[in-house]
C-alpha cells in the first residue's frame, strides 16, 4: 500500500511545517506499542544510577552501559518523562522504526527513498506528573551532531488520545519557513532553548485520537504543556535522515570514547 504524501499534504507541509494523518495504526497496534514501550521503561527503571543531572530545563540521566538518555521529570524525579535514542536496546521498537506508514511520508521530506533513522524518543507524560516540554525547535539540537539535520524528518504517534487536558503538541503554523530561531544567551546546554519572549506568533493544539501520526521537520516551533489529566499522553517519535549519516547512537558512543580518552590522557599527563 502506498502511504507517501499526498499532493495536498505535501503542500500544506511546504505551507504549515506539519502534516497530521489520523487512524494511521488501530487500538490494538497502539496497545501492542505501548507494551513494547512500558517493557522498555521498566527495564530502565531498574537500571537507573542516580546520577542525574539539571541541563537547561530539563534533567537528563545517562545511561552509558546501555548507550541511552534517560529524561526525568523535574518535579518528580522519579518519574520517566523520556528517552532517546532506544532501538537498540528494544528489537520490538525498533522494528516498528521500519513501518512504512512512518517511512514513506519521511522519504518526501528527507527527499530520497533511501533513509534511516536519526534518532528515535519516547515523551512519557504520565497522569498528572508530565510536565511541560518547553518552546523549542529540534533544528539547534541536532546540528552540531547530524549531517544534515535541515532534512530530517520526525514521525510522531500518539499512543494515547492526545487533548489539551494532557499535553498534547502544539505547534507554530509555518514558523519553519525562517530557519533557526533566537535562542538563550546563556553557556552550555541551555543555549539550544528559544528565547520565548522574543517569540511572539502563537500557537495551536494538535489534538488528534490515538493511533494518529504528526510529521514534521526540524525547523517547527513546537511545545507541549503539562498533563492535568488522570491518563497518561505517551508519544513514540522517530526521526529520519539520508541514509549513509550516522545515527545518534553512533555519534554519542563517538563522543563517549573520545571524552573517555581525554579523560584518561589527562590523568596519565596529571601524574607525570
Amino acid at each position: 500500500m502506498n502511504h507517501r504524501l499526498t499532493s495536498e499534504e505535501r503542500a500544506q507541509m511546504e505551507r504549515d511545517g506539519f502534516v497530521v494523518r489520523k487512524g494511521v495504526f488501530s487500538k490494538a497496534e497502539c496497545a501492542r506499542i505501548a507494551g513494547d514501550v512500558e517493557d522498555l521503561i521498566g527495564d530502565l527503571l531498574k537500571l537507573k544510577r542516580e546520577k542525574k543531572e539539571v541541563v537547561g530545563s530539563y534533567m537528563f540521566e545517562w545511561q552509558e552501559d546501555i548507550g541511552a538518555v534517560v529524561k526525568w521529570e523535574p518535579l518528580f524525579p522519579d518519574v520517566v518523562q523520556g528517552v532517546e535514542p532506544f532501538a537498540h536496546i528494544s528489537r520490538p521498537l525498533n522494528d516498528w522504526a521500519h513501518d512504512p506508514r512512518f517511512m514513506d511520508p519521511s522519504r518526501d521530506f528527507v527527499g530520497q527513498d533511501d533513509i534511516n533513522l536519526f534518532t528515535e524518543k519516547l515523551t512519557m507524560k504520565r497522569a498528572h506528573t508530565g510536565g511541560e516540554l518547553i518552546l523549542h525547535q529540534d533544528y539547534p539540537y541536532w546540528m552540531r551532531w547530524a549531517g544534515a539535520a535541515e532534512k530530517i524528518m520526525t514521525a510522531l504517534l500518539y499512543l494515547d488520545d492526545a487533548t489539551m487536558e494532557n499535553g498534547c503538541l502544539e505547534v507554530a503554523p509555518g514558523s519553519h519557513k525562517d530557519g533557526m530561531k533566537k535562542r538563550k544567551d546563556i553557556e552550555g546546554f541551555g543555549q539550544n532553548e528559544m528565547d520565548p519572549a522574543a517569540f511572539e506568533q502563537s500557537l495551536i493544539p494538535v489534538e488528534a485520537p490515538a493511533g494518529s501520526v504528526v510529521f514534521f521537520g526540524a525547523f517547527l516551533v513546537h511545545r507541549s504543556r503539562i498533563n492535568r489529566s488522570d491518563k497518561d499522553r505517551r508519544a513514540l517519535l522517530y526521526s529520519y535522515q539520508p541514509a549513509g549519516m550516522k545515527t545518534s547512537y553512533e555519534l554519542h558512543r563517538e563522543h563517549g570514547r573520545l571524552a573517555k580518552k581525554k579523560k584518561e590522557e589527562a590523568a596519565a599527563a596529571a601524574g607525570r
